[in-house]
């Protein structure tokens, strides 16, 4: 009998863990700039506290946080979403953009993105919310040339599929780099 209970424990299996990628690119084709392209810098993104942990956010009755146990970010968010938004720059083809990487230096610029995340997350009640503040700045100067705040709320998303959000996600940092790109002289 205990051979029984240790087999059916064994036979019982925790969901895979998916992990997903923010994509502000809705194009799969790399886009050639001209030499004299605008070149932009997106400096790491700064997010609220309750982004930085690895699973994706749900909020329930607008105060509670639920962090997916099994849909996790593959990179931290403060790099996803900077890596999103130089893809969704670049698809503009006067503006070539790089991300924030841990790895190096930033290359030459003409001008800075700065980007403070606020919000980030679906809602029990199906609601996906991007809110964030932004800036753009000369590469010689912190000082902003001009600024913007996105709020983008959108409906239709089932909570609990995980992979719908971060398409809806993804969607919504694509617009909000639309129009940081138009903002950008």
């Amino acid at each position: 009998m205990l051979a029984g209970f240790v087999l059916i424990g064994c036979a019982t299996t925790e969901p895979a863990t998916s992990y997903y990628l923010l994509n502000g690119s809705r194009s799969a084709n790399i886009r050639r700039h001209p030499s004299g392209a605008t070149t932009v810098f997106v400096r790491r993104v700064d997010v609220p506290a309750y982004l930085t942990r690895p699973g994706l956010v749900t909020m329930n009755g607008g105060v509670r946080v639920t962090y997916a146990a099994t849909s996790l970010w593959a990179e931290p968010l403060d790099q996803g979403m900077a890596r999103a938004v130089a893809e969704a720059l670049s698809e503009n083809s006067r503006i070539r953009a790089f991300a924030f990487s841990p790895a190096g230096p930033p290359p030459d610029h003409n001008y800075e993105v700065s980007i403070r995340l606020e919000r980030f997350e679906g809602s029990d009640t199906g609601q996906v919310l991007l809110r964030a503040r932004w800036s753009v700045s000369t590469s010689d100067s912190s000082a902003s040339i001009t600024s913007g705040t996105t709020e983008i709320r959108r409906g239709g998303w089932k909570p609990g599929a995980y992979s719908e959000l971060v398409r809806i996600l993804g969607g919504e940092v694509a617009q909000m780099s639309h129009q940081i790109a138009r903002a950008i002289p």
